[in-house]
């Protein structure tokens, strides 16, 4: 009769009990509602309770935060490495962090380049801007051969029309080339794998290299940026010694993340630079057509 009695109450606890979802009258058993995902988690708690589990949820994601920063700047190579063997619960996504800071990036390189735009246009008298206008359209006649007075009056209203609106196509082609570099990264990864791919056969190890490459040179473009915004008016820039912890950063991190010996991981960084550098360059170069299209095409 015990026996019987203790599996009576066993097979009660194992049934789930019939949930009904507050959210749209569904019924179910489990922790989240089949038809609309709500979780069955109840939010009318006490307040004090509630700001404890936000309060821990905020110490968690700050906590993964401070790792992958302190990782992505100190400990050049060791992220790739932990993503390789699956240690990858200890760092936030870093795509993730590498679109939060490449958005402060563009953002401050924005309101810098406007800046700096518009004020060494108004510093330019009317008639230097007049001269400054004939002597870009001569150049360009000269060069194409051309100096009828339709492709003259072309010329003048592309400069116009640019110069009309300065803030909009430097804040256009920004943007364009802020979502390039979501394609260059990985062609960027893929440069590294074909010189470093007998060292590290995994190419997503070449691709955590590679973000963090870009986030580490965006970190140090924003602190460059921050300094001349803050001080706008100073006359020496001593903070562009950064620059030089770049090409430390990545020689380091290659070093560690394939083992291969100092002289060969230089050269064949150098040979990557050197073709990210021509890709680079033809893509900035489509960047500026694409900004200019419109122009190019009502002109």
């Amino acid at each position: 009769m015990r026996k019987k009695s203790t599996a009576k109450i066993n097979n009660k606890e194992s049934v789930k009990p019939v949930i009904i979802c507050k959210n749209c009258d569904t019924s179910f058993q489990g922790h989240y509602c089949p038809n609309c995902g709500q979780s069955v988690k109840d939010l009318d708690i006490p307040f004090k309770v509630l700001i404890f589990d936000i309060m821990a949820n905020m110490w968690a994601f700050d906590t993964r935060v401070f790792k992958t920063l302190k990782s992505l700047l100190f400990k050049p190579g060791d992220m790739a490495l932990d993503y390789v063997a699956g240690r990858r619960a200890r760092y936030m996504p870093p795509f993730r962090l590498y679109i939060f800071i490449s958005f402060i990036f563009f953002l401050l390189l924005n309101i810098s380049v406007t800046k700096s735009v518009n004020r060494d246009w108004d510093l330019l008298t009317v008639r230097e801007r007049s001269d400054t206008v004939k002597d870009v359209r001569n150049s360009v006649i000269s060069i194409t051969k051309d100096s009828d007075s339709e492709s003259d009056n072309k010329l003048k209203n592309f400069i116009e029309k640019i110069e009309s609106n300065k803030g909009y196509y430097v804040t256009r082609f920004l943007t364009i080339l802020s979502w390039s570099m979501f394609l260059l990264m990985p062609l960027y990864a893929f440069f590294l794998w074909l010189l470093f791919r007998k060292n590290q056969r995994f190419f997503l190890g070449h691709f955590i290299f590679a973000i963090n490459q870009h986030a580490l040179l965006f970190i140090i473009f924003i602190t460059l940026l921050s300094i001349n915004l803050i001080f706008p008016h100073k006359s020496t820039f001593p903070e562009s010694w950064l620059l030089l912890l770049f090409p430390i950063y990545i020689v380091i991190g290659s070093r560690k993340l394939y083992s291969r010996k100092w002289i060969s991981t230089i050269l064949r960084l150098t040979t990557v630079q050197f073709m990210y550098m021509l890709v680079l360059s033809v893509a900035i170069a489509a960047v500026a057509y694409l900004t200019l299209s419109r122009v190019l095409g009502s002109s």
